[in-house]
């Protein structure tokens, strides 16, 4: 067995230990709890009900759970209605200059959306990864997903509609060589709680896609549209406005990839920054009247 393997297949064994442990904590003690090595945990914010965040023991292990839910949920050119292969995952990733091993640097799924994709590889009867398998091992165990009787046989379905859950890497090497360090990661927890912050938040996201249709021009959107499809996101709005949100409001400015776009057809993202930050503000000052 190649190395590499060997050291993700130990990375995962932890997920098919029964009863694993979950750490129940704030948020504002989350960020302290993280541990420093290659350790899977799960945390329930007992002060954001619904929200699960999963720390993977590393870059690739994540992949490894999370590439063919991702390719499903909200990648380009990725099929909604059916499970890829993984040679399918790998030939996307590519085009967009990415090692599929590692895909994305952080994850957020509503806990239906997970099950949708067990279900969909349940009934297209698709052999499940080691990867996958541990994910689903855990989720089950954790209480988020669940397998119930239906018409055609067992389906998976989540426990609740309102539980959300955000991944991410432990420090160290990726797999093609990007370091992962502890500010990486703040970084990249803090973008995919942006990500529940429009899941749990309806005056929020409201204020979010009312800034998108109303406030910015067709050549705006059109202009920001393609500089996140080109990082590999699925073009539909549901997508769009959701990453852009979580890369203005809630990423920091070292690691935020968005670039102005100069031109009668570009857009400055300064100006769509402040725009966003102000129509989230109203919404804030309005629901404290």
């Amino acid at each position: 067995m190649p190395q590499a393997t060997a050291t993700l297949s130990a990375q995962l064994a932890g997920a098919f230990e029964p009863h694993p442990e979950v750490m129940r904590l704030p948020l504002a003690q989350l960020a302290g709890a993280l541990p420093p090595g290659p350790t899977l945990r799960l945390y329930a914010v007992t002060d954001q009900p619904g929200l699960y965040v999963l720390h993977a023991p590393s870059l690739a292990a994540q992949g490894a759970m999370f590439s063919r839910v991702v390719a499903l949920i909200e990648r380009r050119d990725m099929p909604r209605d059916h499970v890829v292969t993984m040679n399918a995952v790998a030939a996307n990733a590519r085009r967009f200059g990415e090692d599929p091993a590692g895909l994305t640097a952080g994850n957020n799924f509503s806990a239906a959306q997970i099950a949708q994709f067990f279900e969909l590889a349940q009934r297209q009867h698709v052999s499940l990864t080691e990867g996958e398998r541990a994910l689903q091992t855990l989720l089950a165990q954790w209480g988020l997903i669940r397998q119930e009787a239906g018409e055609g046989g067992m389906t998976w379905r989540a426990a609740s509609p309102r539980d959300f859950l955000i991944t991410i890497p432990g420090t160290g090497k990726g797999p093609a060589g990007e370091a992962i360090d502890t500010e990486v990661r703040a970084a990249i927890l803090s973008h995919e709680l942006g990500h529940w912050r429009f899941f749990s938040d309806p005056d929020y996201a409201h204020a979010c896609r009312t800034y998108w249709w109303h406030q910015l021009t067709f050549t705006e959107r059109e202009a920001l549209t393609e500089e996140l499809t080109s990082m590999g996101y699925d073009p539909s709005d549901r997508i769009v406005i959701d990453e852009l949100q979580a890369y203005l409001l809630h990423t920091p400015a070292r690691y935020m990839p968005l670039a102005d776009l100069p031109g009668a057809g570009g857009v400055d993202i300064a100006r769509v920054k402040r725009g966003l930050e102000l129509s989230v503000r109203s919404v804030r000052q309005n629901a404290g009247q």
